[in-house]
Formats: structure tokens, C-alpha cells, sequence
């Protein structure tokens, strides 16, 4: 099961975001709150729109509830957000990968707290991605990750939660061994492919993997 969620954050180019959209194929796809106006904006019926609905304007719902898109009003105050909320209906509709659309750029506490997210998608062994018109990103946790692209993507390699460690990068300009990444520096910084796939590997950590296209 494969569903996307859409989030009120940048998306600058909607009809190479639309064209990711139907080439990805999603069973579902969810609009946190005000992620709603960038699937009206691509002309796309998405099946849930989720939140408090403060985000999004009145006749943006009223037209997709003419749709019959499903939605689900929370109100302002509450201990989720809507992104969580949108996270936890994707669970129980059985995702086995969730990629986030709309998840970067404006208000930086909302956009670290949805890189954030992807550690807490990936504990529960869902697979998930952040995608943009600039770069997508993904996690590693105490795994490899085959990542897909061009000869010259730029590829970004940074530990959280602490040192990232085994750290193995294959098919990269800049390869690396089991090496130990310490989360405090940025080596893995601006690495380049040099073929249109990569591999990233870490024995014990968790990796942020930044494809810049």
C-alpha cells in the first residue's frame, strides 16, 4: 500500500509535482489541512482531507465535498498536528510506504519537525520519503538504502540521533567503508553519483540521505 501525503508547506512547480503524483501511482493520498489547495491548484481529488481545516479555503472544501472526498475536522487545539494525524489514518489504512509532498520551506519549525517525522514513519517499518521540486529526502536506520537518480545528483549523508555507525557509500564520488560518521560533523556532506543509482549503508544509526536534483 503506497499513499502520499500532501502538507500546506512550498511546492513551486505543480506540474512536475502532478506528474510525480500519477507516475507514483498512490492508493491514497491524504491533505493535511491546507495541502488541500495545492491538490486543488494540480486538479487532483485526493481521498482524505485531514485537520482543523483553518489552512484551507471554504470553497476548496465545498467543492471537494461535492467530490466526496472524505474528510476529518480536528479541532485547533490538540496535542497532534495534522501532519501526525494524516500519519496515523496512512497506518491504519495499511501503508507499507509513505512519501511526504508539500513537506519543506516556510515556517522552519514546521519543516524540521516534518524531517523529523520520517525517523518516526520509518520506526513503525514503513518506508518514507520527503519529495520536492528540489531535492527528496530519506532516512537509513541500521540499514541500506539504494537510492535512484542521475550521474551528478548531489547526495547529502547526515547522522541524527547521534554517530552513525558502519557508514558504507557505494557508486558515490566519495566512497566510504564502514566508517564511523560522528553526528557533530559534516562529512557526508555534497557527495556526487557517478551512476544513476547509489547505495547507502549504516550498521547502527540512522542516516538523513539528501538527493539535491
Amino acid at each position: 500500500m503506497k499513499i502520499c501525503i500532501v502538507l500546506n508547506g512550498e511546492i513551486q512547480d505543480y506540474k512536475n509535482t502532478k506528474k510525480i503524483i500519477y507516475e507514483n501511482k498512490y492508493d491514497y493520498i491524504i491533505c493535511a489541512d491546507g495541502g488541500a489547495n495545492h491538490t486543488y491548484n494540480m486538479e487532483i481529488k485526493p481521498h482524505y482531507i485531514i485537520g482543523d481545516l483553518d489552512s484551507v479555503s471554504n470553497d476548496i472544501v465545498n467543492y471537494y465535498k461535492k467530490c466526496g472526498v472524505k474528510f476529518e475536522k480536528f479541532p485547533s487545539k490538540k496535542n497532534e498536528t495534522d501532519t501526525e494525524l494524516c500519519i496515523y489514518l496512512a497506518k491504519q489504512l495499511g501503508a507499507k510506504e509513505i512519501d511526504f509532498l508539500g513537506a519543506l520551506g516556510g515556517r522552519i519549525d514546521h519543516m524540521l519537525a516534518n524531517i523529523n517525522l520520517l525517523y518516526y514513519v520509518r520506526s513503525m517499518n514503513i518506508s518514507t520519503k520527503i519529495i520536492s521540486d528540489k531535492e527528496d529526502i530519506y532516512i537509513a536506520i541500521d540499514e541500506e538504502k539504494i537510492i535512484n537518480g542521475n550521474k551528478g545528483d548531489t547526495i547529502s549523508v547526515i547522522p541524527i540521533k547521534g554517530d552513525a555507525i558502519g557508514v558504507t557509500l557505494k557508486e558515490l564520488e566519495y566512497p566510504l567503508t564502514d566508517y564511523n560518521m560522528k553526528y557533530s560533523l559534516p562529512l557526508g556532506i555534497s557527495n556526487v553519483m557517478v551512476k544513476s543509482k547509489c547505495s547507502v549503508k549504516v550498521n547502527k544509526g540512522n542516516l538523513l540521505i539528501i538527493r539535491n536534483k
